[in-house]
């Protein structure tokens, strides 16, 4: 009996030895990624961010109960979770992950540790190293996505607040531009990926896909990403992204605050266009194949007809306007963000008095 203790004893050293040694082969791998990208991307600079310990991040989640999951998708959960007497989001990648998830995880850090101390971009805690893939610890956003709260009828936000929100989602996405030396292009702006805090404050989200433009070119060619119904044409077209990519992907963030209808009916159903007018089917590849004057008055037309109810007319006619020319087809006709920024907070100066 002696001898079968002294035995499990042993192996369960050798165990913890080995998980010991891993563990710090992830450490080491990782950091030695991390500082790698910082220097690459942004010439070694970056705010200060704090290393959780793997054994931290299952304390906070309580070892990664089901019931904390606050989103779940192919590569990875997000948990709520508290440190310290602090509410978290912990993004746990799943152990099926490529390596691709890795790179953009990496690539996460060293963008959004550019970005800490802008009210309107979701705050990074840090991250564990100790882990094939880092897992990144974020503040908690208790109001969830700006996306849950355009489309369910039970969280429906007043126009005021759409507005302020836009505006907010603007003023962030403009920063991630030119609050730094190097011009960084978002790439993967959606509504899902804007959270609201406790008091529906927005926060841009997801910067895994983010890039930074060289500084002696305007654009950067890269794998094409980003959701459906958000990307611009050029980018889904070429794998080409500038500003203006980011630009277009806001228009569409607006399209859905003005109409409560998904972005996606910008592709079906404001490219709808008679066969006659379009050498292709209207979808993704028959967009390509219309004119951009139609594929734009179609997009006019069907943000008049699907207006939301309720709040200031005029305020909602200019943000419509201001949705069509961030969704122009030709890029170097849609405003930067700094022009979208501005004109929103002129838009909500005006009051809806009878004309």
């Amino acid at each position: 009996m002696n001898a079968l203790r002294s035995n499990m004893l042993q192996c369960f050293r050798e165990r913890k030895k080995t998980i010991a040694q891993t563990e710090e082969s992830f450490y080491l791998e990782n950091g030695g990624l991390m500082l790698e990208q910082l220097i690459t991307s942004f010439d070694g600079k970056y705010n200060s961010f704090q290393i959780f310990s793997k054994q931290e991040l299952k304390k906070a989640t309580n070892d990664y109960h089901v019931d904390g999951i606050l989103y779940k998708s192919f590569h990875y959960i997000v948990y709520r979770g508290t440190h310290d007497g602090r509410e978290i989001s912990v993004k746990k990648f799943v152990s099926s992950s490529f390596q691709t998830y890795k790179t953009w995880c990496i690539n996460e850090v060293a963008v959004v540790s550019q970005m800490n101390n802008h009210n309107n971009v979701v705050k990074f805690f840090g991250c564990c190293l100790e882990t094939e893939i880092p897992m990144l610890v974020y503040e908690f956003a208790e109001n969830g996505n700006l996306s849950d709260h355009i489309f369910d009828d039970r969280r429906l936000l007043s126009w005021e607040n759409r507005l302020r929100i836009v505006t907010e989602v603007a003023h962030a996405i403009a920063y991630v531009h030119m609050g730094r030396p190097k011009t960084i292009v978002h790439r993967d702006i959606e509504s899902r990926n804007i959270f609201l805090d406790h008091n529906y404050v927005a926060k841009i989200s997801e910067f895994g896909f983010s890039l930074p433009i060289p500084l002696d070119k305007k654009y950067v060619d890269a794998e094409v990403v980003g959701a459906v119904g958000f990307i611009s044409p050029e980018s889904h077209n070429t794998g080409r992204y500038t500003e203006k990519s980011d630009v277009y992907s806001f228009g569409a963030i607006l399209f859905e605050v003005l109409t409560i209808k998904r972005s996606w009916n910008i592709l079906h159903n404001a490219f709808e266009v008679p066969e006659e007018n379009c050498r292709g089917e209207s979808s993704i590849v028959g967009v390509q194949s219309c004119s951009w004057d139609e594929i734009e008055s179609n997009i006019k037309s069907y943000l008049k007809a699907n207006l939301l109810d309720g709040g200031n007319r005029k305020q909602q006619i200019e943000c419509a306007e201001l949705a069509q020319r961030c969704l122009k087809m030709n890029s170097d006709e849609r405003p930067t963000m700094k022009e979208v920024t501005q004109s929103l907070r002129e838009i909500k100066r005006i009051l809806d008095t009878p004309t």
